[in-house]
């Protein structure tokens, strides 16, 4: 039940945090619990559900759980293994039980996809070209621009 706020020197064109990807264990159970700390998590609106990279998978010795489609990011549909972890949020929070889609990127180790986002609060502003990137979760109240528009 925490929150992250980021504020960047700059307007950036994406959000990346740490995060931390956990074998799916009762962690009530386990003292240690195994988890790769993921530097660069990319938080994507446009994707569905949270991705991890083959090395993730392989440093945890995860075994797949299924396969699913994906589209959007290249030409066509890639079938790629699906695994259940839980993700270790930088607000303090794990969000046990996801389902993340194996995926290729040289540039992050996960994408935090809108089955993690989706039970929490997310903003983002531009203010003076510096963009601020907050998160919470649970989900608290409703947030509403055009209602503060309306009260200026």
């Amino acid at each position: 039940m925490g929150a992250i706020t980021r504020r960047f020197g700059e307007k950036v064109d994406c959000i990346v945090t740490e995060s931390y990807i956990y074998a799916p264990v009762d962690l009530s159970l386990c003292k240690d619990v195994k988890r790769v700390k993921v530097v660069r998590s990319l938080w994507d609106t446009g994707a569905s559900v949270t991705l991890i990279s083959a090395r993730v998978a392989k440093v945890l010795g995860l075994t797949s759980i299924g396969k699913s489609g994906v589209s959007g990011y290249n030409e066509g549909i890639d079938v790629k293994d699906t695994y259940c972890v839980h993700v270790g949020l930088p607000t303090g929070d794990i969000v046990t039980n996801i389902m993340a889609m194996e995926f290729e990127s040289d540039e992050y180790d996960a994408v935090i996809g809108m089955d993690v986002i989706g039970k929490g609060d997310l903003a983002v502003t531009n203010l003076s070209d510096k963009t601020t990137f907050s998160f919470r979760i649970p989900s608290k109240e409703e947030i509403d621009f055009a209602r503060f528009a309306l009260s200026l």
